[in-house]
């Protein structure tokens, strides 16, 4: 029940701010969706490699090392779950897709859902895996576009 409120929580979050994100998460994994899962494992790990860089080099401050280590680890465990929340909601709203019409806000209710059943069904190890795999096919399309962007002060500037 906690994991279907935390990705309802957070998905609308995203509805709420970033909706846009999700529709073209969507076109980018109906674009390549053999490489969603391979890409989204690859958000993640650079997400746990910055993290774990920010994390040790806090800890090795001496005044008030401690603090900065705690609040880093909650910005970054906050992270972590907003970026699988978003998971949750395109995998549910691509589930939609493919159903009738897009629909992102019955796909969060079905990526919350998900994430719950992983949960209810499955060992603690289990849900783990199918979670973080759910969830990174999910980001895997915005993480391949991410990635493979150009990011130049020309393409920022739209070419003036």
């Amino acid at each position: 029940m906690v994991s279907f409120v935390l990705v309802l929580v957070a998905g609308a979050l995203i509805l709420r701010l970033r909706r846009n994100y999700v529709d073209e998460s969507i076109d980018a994994i109906s674009d390549s969706p053999a490489t969603a899962v391979l890409y989204g494992v690859a958000g993640y790990v650079i997400v746990g490699i910055v993290a774990l860089y920010g994390a040790t080099t806090l800890a090795r401050l001496s005044v008030a090392g401690g603090i900065f280590v705690r609040t880093a680890i909650l910005i970054s465990s906050a992270f972590v779950l907003v970026l699988t929340s978003f998971g949750f909601l395109v995998v549910g709203t691509l589930l939609t897709d493919i159903l009738r019409n897009r629909q992102p806000t019955l796909g969060l209710l079905i990526g919350a859902s998900l994430s719950a059943v992983s949960w209810v069904l499955l060992s603690p190890a289990g849900s783990i895996v199918s979670s973080l795999a759910i969830a990174a096919f999910g980001i895997g399309g915005s993480a391949r576009l991410w990635i493979h962007s150009e990011r130049t002060v020309e393409t920022e500037l739209g070419g003036r």
